[in-house]
């Protein structure tokens, strides 16, 4: 539905002559946010866009009148060519000095210099641009397209602020399992200007509770992406002027998401005090996974966000796939998830269903899938067919490797219900470092951990990682770790020691960005609740910080002469074709080697033996083994 055109008057002072500019403004269809929303007072009695720009963000009568002026250079010919005529330079936009004596007068006017200068609101918020730079009198002018498209009924984001989107999923807080303290902190907080920082683990709902809280109050939330945040402080100033201006059109409330996305590391200035600055008039929300160290001008009001209990996992299980409550509890125990995970995996869990009878594999094939696209480019997902039984270690390693079991199966009773928790405060999660020469079963030892668990495991692709930009590294980390505990997979470091290495003497650029990186890994790890698990052949280069955070460290040691035994009978499936006497224990003593290349030479012996068309028999294992022993490096004799 169109609405008639508008004839809007603007009356310019043009050198002792009054100029008369007509046209018209033709407001967009009308659609769920409808424009006349914002710009009526009373039914039936429009305000026009300037003026409800002018009440909203405060603008003066002379600024609005600056914004009369620019409208009408962009949309009248005749405004444009009266601009012409009263520039005294030869440029076709108006310049600063024109829109001074057209709307200031022609005497030297202190307010025109406040408002048109850079700390007016009409450059701060993006109303207007400085096109040309140069001398003062001869700078251009020209208006924002934001303001051109809410002249024209558009409503909608602007184009430029790709960083932040308005929240509007609808969601109540009846809709939510959220703790009720949080809850009512942030209502109250809704009442008091300043900073509020929400913190509790990705995907825990964090903003959708603050959104429906806000939502109780009719007030929308525009959310921003800090880590899309630019990391230019100047740049970054005006992105949050410009959410500091849509925030203040649309009463709506900014929440800063991934607030430590703003702090300063190696080159990148910190940006976190721009948020004080730009967005401290009234109450501005943010969340993030951890503590934020550092001092503000006003301290911020902290609200945590505690992970959920096992019932209220359970209810979120029912909602998100409709199963019995006894199913739901079973879901919730087998699968901690956060909120956000459990909703997008129950959604995945229906998709794969295809109208058969929901079971198991559906749902742990749903969770995959969600995991999979939460740490895709960044990690892959691993899973073993060995088992353990085809794992030898000495008895003090197993015990280790039981006691790593222990650790993660019963964090619950020990942190939760004996109260371990409140008295250790941070470092909840479980650490381990798997070290020892290659091929000596430290990966399978992870993937077998992960099985017994119940849970997923995810090698970690440091090649993807890693970047020579700034900031991005920790950026990658940051969405790995949160993905991994929101999703309770087990990360898998291998070869560790290449992120995990001592910093070093910062002699250059590179090195002191090499220490940030190492020092976010601590930081991070510090605040981790899940399950990481580091493997290296070189566990003298790990950071001896790293080691203070370990819960577990299981030394693989190469293999004595009987566990080289039990490795080659091991090793040799039953399906396969043997002959008889296979002479394991003087494989065992002869040749040194580590699983991993015990595994080898069974399969270069299958090989030949297939090619050959015969069973697997002792000429064949002998000959694999020696010449696994020679690609190693080592000469024996042929027997």
């Amino acid at each position: 539905m169109q609405v008639d055109p508008v004839l809007i008057t603007v009356e310019v002072d043009r050198a002792c002559s009054r100029l008369t500019v007509a046209f018209a403004m033709a407001q967009a269809a009308r659609s769920g946010g409808d424009p006349e929303a914002y710009w009526t007072d009373v039914p039936g009695e429009p305000t026009f866009p300037v003026s409800w720009l002018g009440e909203r963000l405060g603008l003066s009568p002379t600024e609005q009148h600056v914004l009369w002026v620019l409208i009408a250079h962009e949309l009248s010919p005749l405004a444009r060519a009266h601009v012409r005529e009263l520039n005294t330079e030869s440029v076709d936009d108006p310049t600063l000095d024109s829109l001074r004596r057209t709307v200031y007068g022609t005497k030297p006017c202190r307010q025109a210099w406040r408002e048109l200068g850079p700390a007016g609101q009409l450059r701060r918020s993006g109303l207007i641009e400085i096109l040309e730079q140069g001398a003062e009198y001869r700078q251009t002018v020209r208006l924002a397209r934001r303001v051109l498209a809410l002249v024209h009924g558009e409503v909608g984001p602007p184009t430029e602020m790709t960083f932040a989107t308005f929240d509007d999923n609808g969601a109540t807080c009846d809709d939510l399992e959220v703790d009720e303290r949080a809850r009512h902190a942030i209502t109250a907080a809704l009442d008091s200007p300043g900073l509020v920082i929400v913190q509790g683990a990705s995907g825990s709902g964090r903003r959708s509770m603050i959104a429906a809280v806000a939502r109780q109050r009719r007030k929308r939330v525009l959310v921003v992406d800090a880590m899309a945040i630019a990391k230019d402080r100047v740049v970054a100033a005006q992105q949050l002027r410009i959410v500091a201006r849509e925030c203040a059109l649309f009463d709506a409330i900014p929440l800063i998401r991934q607030l430590e996305g703003l702090e300063g590391h190696g080159e990148v200035a910190d940006r976190m005090g721009l948020v004080e600055e730009e967005l401290g008039g009234g109450t501005c929300f943010a969340t993030t996974t951890r503590q934020i160290s550092r001092r503000w001008r006003t301290q911020p009001m902290y609200v945590e966000l505690p992970p959920l209990n096992k019932a209220a996992r359970a209810r979120l299980w029912e909602r998100a796939i409709a199963v019995d409550n006894k199913t739901a509890d079973q879901l919730a125990t087998l699968y901690p998830l956060t909120p956000a995970l459990i909703d997008a995996a129950g959604k995945a869990v229906m998709r794969s269903t295809h109208g058969e009878p929901l079971e198991a594999h559906h749902v742990a094939t749903g969770i995959r899938s969600v995991l999979d696209d939460r740490l895709a480019g960044l990690a892959t997902r691993i899973s073993v067919r060995q088992t353990w039984d085809d794992l030898v270690l000495p008895s003090e390693q197993v015990t280790s490797v039981l006691e790593l079991l222990a650790r993660v199966r019963e964090r619950d009773r020990v942190y939760e219900d004996w109260g371990f928790a409140d008295k250790l405060g941070r470092g909840l999660g479980v650490t381990a470092l798997f070290s020892g020469p290659p091929g000596t079963g430290k990966t399978m030892c992870a993937g077998l951990l992960a099985r017994d668990l119940g849970t997923e495991i995810y090698q970690v692709d440091l090649s993807n990682l890693t970047s020579k930009w700034i900031g991005e590294t920790e950026k990658n980390l940051a969405a790995l770790f949160d993905a991994a505990e929101a999703g309770h997979a087990i990360l898998l470091f291998d070869e560790a020691d290449a992120v995990f290495g001592k910093r070093t003497e910062v002699r250059s650029s590179n090195d002191r960005h090499a220490n940030h990186e190492t020092n976010y890994l601590l930081q991070r790890l510090e605040s981790f609740t899940g399950i990481c698990i580091l493997t290296t052949n070189h566990e003298n280069a790990i950071d001896e910080a790293f080691r203070r955070r370990l819960a577990v460290h299981v030394r693989f040691p190469m293999p004595e002469a009987s566990e080289r035994t039990r490795l080659w009978r091991a090793l040799i499936p039953s399906a396969a074709p043997t002959a008889e006497g296979l002479p394991f224990e003087h494989l065992g003593e002869s040749f040194e080697m580590s699983g991993g290349y015990i595994r080898n030479a069974v399969l270069r012996a299958a090989f030949l033996a297939a090619d050959a068309r015969i069973p697997i028999d002792a000429n064949f294992l002998v000959r694999a083994a020696q010449l696994e022993y020679e690609g190693m490096g080592k000469i024996i004799s042929r027997q």
